[in-house]
């Protein structure tokens, strides 16, 4: 965040740079305590995502000692868990990228990605990362956003929905630093919705900021301001004090050049008032000081930026950061100049030169000191102070120049990579080509040798099956003769039952109609002597009174045979009996077993009952009988208080109930269950037989 006239823009922390830790502890003791907690646990992937955020604090916030004292632990470790070994050479690949060393990260992470099994999607996911954020810091974007992309897709393998959308939008910032704005805005949009759709406040807040960032670029102040006032309010709702200072920097860059600086002091004094120490951590009240001190600087007011600069001094004092603490020295050194206090502003420069690491910082504070000796007359200071910033520059040209041959040289490392991978796959074709080849000669030979034994197989089996049909034919002509003279003895049964009924059916009729009018006849006409017979004598007419009681006798009689007719069995003996006569008639050993089970018909019931009951089962053992090819039939007849079960199953052919029509016999069932007030339940399937119920409501 210069405070030399430069754009506050330059102190925008980067969006990529969102994922801002808790602050590092140096306390090795704690350290080591939680690494040997970790250790027993080390086949899990928790671990290593304790420990790359382990690596991420002391990265941010510790010191090269630290790091390498946290990089020999897992060193140590690795030599007896695998696990370890594999978190040393990522947090290792790290640290190659801090400090500056990105052509050893990348060949490091390059040959772990090579070395690690598909499956395992978390680690993949890892490497692939840190491969992304290597490859930016090389300059080669393109390639940073196929790895992006690749890592993804390893997080949502992984389950990390989280991680994947973080990478995402971390592919849609390398369109944003590539100036290909239009992907970057499509990319930003759909990264936005996902997010949305997630309810993943931090990734919204990121793509909200990115998109902000793309406007900015732009010079569209409003639109930017607007979707970062959007990303500010996520944040708030999410709670993360990281994210809402880097809202908040990026709001107080868009108000400076829309409504001017003073509107974003304002706003940075209010959310410095309102959120006290404790709830704002130092590194982001820091952050927040330092964009003011700096909009202070570009207003002139070099008294108040100083006092701002103080206090940031102060913080980046208790966070032993070194760097903050440099920059804030030379941010000091330009307010001091510029308020007149030359001496301070030089002893400021001094210190920023003493406390810098990195070489562009420590180039410009020593080419600022050198300026500011030259502006008091002590020329032999100012000229050494150049010297010393041309060697540095030198260094500095060379740092980048060894940064752009190793971006080249990763380049053509990956060129080559995957010239090889494309020669040998090539040659993996071939070698497969050869493999068919020989494989369909020998799959031909196989092929043949199987036709032939297939061909003697078959013929052998076509003998076997001649042999085996001609039996079957034997066997089939057997059994049809059994059935036909099975079939003609169901057909004997069903006309001697149906013969009966009929010859019951037609002497009661005869009787009924033919003789009983005839006696009728008789006693009219003797009803019409009774007058004629008056003047006989008394034995005569008492005679006369015993032939016509003979005759009443008579007829009477003759209805009751009549009736009787129609059920004799019924009437002599009752349902239990009738049904086991029925019973005894078309059992036939060896091919239909009958078997009758009743149920309180030892009181008999109702005639007219009885005789329904009778006719029901009687026509459900004729369908049987029929047209089921039954071995086994079940009758069972149940007298219960107020209710009659009639249950007819067989074991036979049975048919589909609902493709089938109704045919005579089970109309002849209905008709006749209907009569006493009963339902009918039929049930058939195909293959597994049919059952016949009925359930009849009884008195008594």
């Amino acid at each position: 965040m210069p405070l030399d006239g430069a754009s506050p823009t330059v102190s925008i922390r980067s969006v990529q740079s969102l994922h801002l830790q808790f602050l590092y502890k140096p306390l090795l003791p704690l350290l080591a305590g939680l690494l040997l907690v970790a250790v027993p646990c080390a086949a899990q992937d928790a671990d290593l995502r304790y420990l790359h955020e382990r690596s991420t604090r002391l990265l941010d916030h510790g010191s090269a000692p630290q790091m390498e004292v946290f990089l020999d632990s897992l060193e140590r470790l690795g030599r007896s868990a695998p696990r370890m070994a594999l978190a040393h050479q990522l947090m290792l690949a790290r640290w190659f990228r801090h400090t500056e060393r990105e052509r050893e990260a990348y060949q490091k992470l390059d040959s772990l990605k090579r070395a690690i099994p598909s499956d395992e999607a978390y680690i993949r996911y890892l490497i692939d990362y840190q491969i992304a954020k290597t490859l930016v810091k090389l300059g080669l974007l393109n390639e940073a956003l196929g790895s992006a992309h690749a890592a993804v897709i390893a997080a949502r393998k992984a389950g990390l929905s989280h991680e994947a959308l973080n990478m995402q939008v971390t592919a849609c910032e390398i369109h944003l630093d590539t100036d290909e704005l239009h992907e970057a805005q499509q990319c930003l949009e759909i990264a936005l919705e996902q997010a949305r759709k997630e309810h993943d406040d931090a990734n919204e807040c990121r793509s909200l900021i990115a998109m902000g960032n793309l406007y900015y670029q732009q010079e569209k102040d409003e639109d930017a301001l607007r979707l970062y006032n959007a990303a500010f309010a996520v944040a708030k709702l999410q709670g993360d004090p990281g994210l809402l200072t880097t809202c908040l920097l990026n709001i107080g860059a868009a108000l400076s050049f829309t409504a001017g600086a003073d509107s974003a002091i304002l706003l940075y004094r209010s959310v410095l008032d309102t959120m006290k120490t404790g709830r704002l951590e130092p590194q982001y009240r820091a952050d927040l000081l330092g964009n003011m001190a700096s909009m202070y600087s570009d207003e002139g007011l070099h008294d108040k930026a100083l006092l701002e600069l103080d206090r940031v001094l102060d913080l980046y004092t208790a966070l032993h950061d070194t760097a903050g603490m440099a920059r804030t020295h030379l941010y000091r050194a330009t307010a001091l100049w510029e308020s007149g206090r030359r001496e301070d502003a030089v002893e400021q420069t001094m210190l920023a030169i003493a406390r810098s690491r990195s070489l562009g910082l420590k180039a410009e504070a020593t080419r600022k000191a050198s300026d500011f000796l030259a502006a008091l007359g002590d020329a032999t200071a100012s000229r050494d102070l150049l010297n010393r910033y041309c060697q540095l520059a030198d260094s500095l040209a060379r740092s980048r120049y060894n940064s752009g041959v190793a971006g080249a040289q990763v380049r053509f490392e990956t060129a080559e990579k995957k010239r090889r991978i494309a020669e040998q796959d090539q040659a993996l074709a071939f070698a497969a080509e050869q493999d068919r080849r020989k494989s369909t000669q020998r799959n031909a030979f196989i092929v043949t040798t199987a036709l032939l034994a297939l061909i003697a197989l078959l013929l052998y089996r076509s003998m076997r099956n001649r042999q085996r049909l001609a039996r079957k034919e034997k066997e089939l002509h057997d059994e049809q003769v059994d059935q036909l003279l099975s079939q003609q003895e169901m057909k004997s049964i069903n006309a001697m039952l149906d013969g009966q009924e009929k010859e019951r059916e037609r002497v009661s009729k005869e009787l009924h109609d033919h003789v009983g009018h005839l006696l009728g006849t008789i006693k009219h006409q003797l009803g019409e002597l009774e007058e004629q017979v008056a003047d006989v004598k008394s034995e005569q007419s008492t005679q006369y009174r015993k032939v016509t009681g003979l005759l009443d006798n008579a007829a009477g009689e003759l209805r009751r045979i009549s009736h009787d007719m129609a059920a004799a069995t019924l009437n002599r003996f009752g349902l239990e009996k009738a049904l086991k006569d029925l019973r005894d008639t078309i059992h036939i050993n060896g091919r239909l077993q009958v078997e009758l089970n009743t149920f309180g018909l030892e009181k008999p019931l109702e005639r007219g009952v009885e005789i329904a009951v009778y006719r029901i089962v009687q026509e459900a053992v004729s369908n049987v009988l029929k047209h089921a090819e039954a071995s086994e039939l079940s009758i069972a007849v149940t007298h219960a208080p107020g209710r009659l079960s009639v249950l007819v199953g067989d074991n036979g052919t049975g048919f589909d109930t609902t493709a089938t029509s109704s045919g005579v016999g089970l109309t002849n069932i209905r008709s006749r269950a209907a009569a006493l007030g009963a339902q009918v339940q039929i049930d058939s399937t195909p293959g597994k037989g049919t059952t016949v119920s009925v359930e009849c409501p009884v008195v008594g």
